[in-house]
């Protein structure tokens, strides 16, 4: 018996039905498991009590076979990249900076968005060099904050669809302008390290702080670089080939941070200290927190 093809006009509003289903099951699913784990807390973010949403498949399964991840790293990786509050949507990796935040600069406020009306938040100038999801709504209204994306093709400096756009390795910022740099998982796209270090660190004023997240492997000992980018903006390729969030598809990964990452930021002249730590199999959530003296 052959099939009867459905009319356009009734499959595409079947398809959404569909997919809606799927998601309101998973959300479901991410609720009640949640709830059975005991994963319930204030959020640093938005200072909610609410269950945190722990969801596997964020990590897709081509990611953790090229990075060469056990299940228990899959697992940590996730909860990174996951666990969002069920109020604001902060994942772990933006809960834990707010955290950090609260904790360098004390208000007395629990949550970031309580933080932000103090006096404190509102004299910091902070650089955010690409979008941090979580964070950046809760600190876009500080007078001080100066958000920044990287867009291929545009002029460092410029505002393409009212965001500044911004390269790591050439930023337009005068030197000691910045009170804080946020960055969260941008570091092992730049394709050179050690000169995106050296410009945070000529924008940050004496005493401020970059505070950031990077994805350190627990299995690599020394940081190596997997890709460069050649005269013509091509990648040229060193080592095999993995991008984020997808393994082979998403941003390329230039540098390989190792277990040796803490003595690079040193070397390159901040006081380190890193927040969560130390890494390890079962929490790849670390903070890291470098202080130009």
């Amino acid at each position: 018996m052959s099939k009867i093809p459905l009319p356009r006009v009734v499959k595409r509003p079947l398809v959404a039905v569909w997919n809606a289903s799927h998601r309101l099951g998973w959300l479901a699913r991410d609720y009640a498991s949640a709830i059975a784990h005991g994963r319930i807390e204030p959020c640093s973010v938005c200072g909610k009590t609410r269950p945190m949403l722990y969801r596997r498949r964020v990590i897709p399964n081509r990611l953790v076979e090229l990075w060469g991840l056990s299940p228990g790293q899959a697992v940590a990786l996730a909860r990174k990249e996951s666990s969002d509050c069920s109020a604001c949507g902060a994942k772990l990796r933006a809960r834990r900076l707010a955290e950090v935040l609260l904790n360098l600069y004390p208000t007395g406020a629990r949550s970031l968005r309580d933080w932000t009306r103090s006096a404190v938040a509102r004299d910091l100038r902070i650089a955010e060099i690409n979008r941090i999801d979580g964070l950046h709504e809760a600190l876009k209204g500080l007078p001080g904050f100066q958000p920044s994306d990287f867009t291929p093709g545009a002029s460092p400096g410029s505002v393409v669809d009212g965001v500044r756009c911004e390269n790591f390795t050439r930023l337009t910022y005068p030197d000691a302008y910045f009170d804080l740099v946020l960055t969260s998982e941008t570091l092992e796209h730049v394709p050179d390290l050690a000169t995106a270090l050296a410009e945070c660190r000529r924008v940050l004023a004496p005493g401020g702080r970059h505070v950031f997240t990077a994805p350190v492997s627990p299995n690599v000992s020394k940081t190596f670089p997997r890709a460069r980018l050649g005269p013509d903006g091509s990648v040229e390729h060193l080592a095999p080939s993995i991008s984020h969030p997808g393994g082979d598809w998403g941003y390329p990964v230039f540098t390989e941070l190792g277990t040796d990452f803490p003595d690079i930021l040193r070397q390159a002249g901040f006081e380190t200290e890193i927040r969560f730590g130390p890494i390890s199999d079962d929490d790849l959530a670390q903070v890291y927190v470098c202080r130009k003296p």
